[in-house]
């Protein structure tokens, strides 16, 4: 089902923005750690654990306290359950190498939403705010001397993108274009970005790039080659994306902590970034079209 994030939130019942309706949400896993998928079974338990009108008895209701927290540490919100196996149970196809799957498997993560425009963003706010002050000009120039992208298959080509530094103008197929311009702007020294992220800012670039040509559909890959590339290489474009954001909040926890020692009255002390307590662990092998 082709679905945004905040919509897929919605529509299966899931109990926030980072909940996964594919994996199970653990308190203090990796983002690099591989999940566990949820048991459709196990969980049509728990909903119906959890939704027990009339609990009289002490038993019942430790018993539906403990579903309805299960139900939470899987990220799932045991008020708003989806109710697509009631009415579409018959007409969902069954595919061996992925069943079972919870709500059929519907609950994936379409590419244009996920990849154009999800990675992409995560991917050039970064960027943007790497740039050094004296290199935006030069960022706009070499983006003006790029040749224009041309279809493989057709032969036409694409509309020049005017700048970016700016993704406001950007739709989900612009995005995707201005990380190819991204890497020209880099080039081999990326003297464009700040010195402690230029190393990262490559990596990251690189490795999307890798990523995207992978989800168009124009190439074959065999599903080895895909696990490496959504396994060993999006793991290496998240690393990156963390080492950049973690600069950049070191940069702010500095400004503010010279702040706070200069005026302490009118400046609240500085608390440093510190990652979610529970953390979504997500891996896409399947592309879907939008």
């Amino acid at each position: 089902m082709s679905l945004d994030t905040p919509e897929r939130v919605k529509y299966f019942g899931l109990a926030n923005m980072q909940s996964c309706g594919i994996c199970r949400k653990r308190k203090g896993r990796s983002l690099a750690r591989k999940g566990t998928d949820h048991c459709p079974d196990e969980i049509a338990n728990l909903y119906e654990r959890a939704n027990i009108a009339e609990a009289r008895t002490l038993p019942l209701v430790r018993n539906r306290k403990r579903a309805r927290e299960r139900l939470h540490r899987h990220g799932l919100n045991f008020e708003k359950r989806c109710r697509l196996m009631d009415h579409a149970k018959v007409s969902l196809v069954q595919v061996d190498p992925m069943t079972p799957r919870l709500f059929g498997g519907l609950v994936r993560y379409e590419r244009m939403h996920v990849y154009f425009i999800g990675y992409c963003t995560y991917l050039m706010d970064l960027l943007v705010k790497s740039i050094k002050k004296e290199c935006i000009e030069t960022v706009a120039g070499v983006v003006r001397q790029c040749h224009q992208f041309r279809d493989p298959w057709t032969g036409v080509t694409h509309p020049r993108l005017p700048n970016i530094l700016k993704m406001t103008h950007l739709t989900a197929e612009r995005r995707v274009r201005a990380v190819f311009y991204w890497a020209h702007v880099l080039g081999i020294d990326a003297s464009v970005v700040l010195d402690p992220v230029k190393v990262a800012a490559q990596r990251a670039v690189s490795a999307l790039q890798l990523i995207l040509i992978a989800v168009r559909g124009h190439r074959a890959y065999t599903s080895s080659e895909l696990d490496v590339i959504f396994k060993g290489v999006g793991q290496q474009f998240f690393m990156a994306l963390e080492e950049m954001s973690q600069f950049h909040e070191m940069q702010v926890y500095d400004r503010r902590l010279a702040l706070h020692r200069r005026d302490p009255d009118k400046h609240a002390a500085p608390v440093q970034f510190k990652t979610t307590e529970r953390s979504v662990t997500f891996v896409a092998y399947v592309v879907t079209s939008t």
